[in-house]
């Protein structure tokens, strides 16, 4: 069983550099968020993932163009993606109105997610 809302010990971009590299550790589960709801009143989902970042191992968040760029190189069944790399690539990003730093993956051989400057390849 999962425990929800406690924490944990995630990535932080702070923490980061351009060119890291995570590992993917288990295949990740779909976790109600504790702080954030839907303008109905239901709780929004986050898709975390173990990994292991500098031999530590982590939870990270998994935005939608995060796990575009992780389906497209290793296919929509994260069991198969345990063992697998990313790289990061810090960029800023514009979150609830506001100017954030923010992780973004890629896989060698997979199209580079855009920025705010660039037009998006999917």
């Amino acid at each position: 069983m999962a425990i929800l809302g406690g924490g944990g010990n995630f990535i932080k971009t702070s923490e980061v550099s351009n060119g890291d590299i995570i590992t993917f550790k288990n295949p990740g589960d779909w976790v109600e968020s504790t702080r954030f709801k839907y303008d109905d009143g239901n709780p929004k989902v986050d898709f975390n993932i173990k990994v292991e970042y500098k031999g530590e191992e982590k939870q990270m968040r998994l935005n939608k163009t995060n796990r575009e760029v992780c389906i497209a190189a290793y296919g929509n069944d994260t069991t198969k993606w345990i063992g697998k790399p990313a790289t990061i690539t810090k960029v800023r990003c514009m979150i609830g109105g506001k100017m954030h730093d923010c992780i973004i993956l890629e896989i060698a051989g997979v199209a580079k997610p855009a920025t705010s400057d660039e037009e998006a390849p999917f």
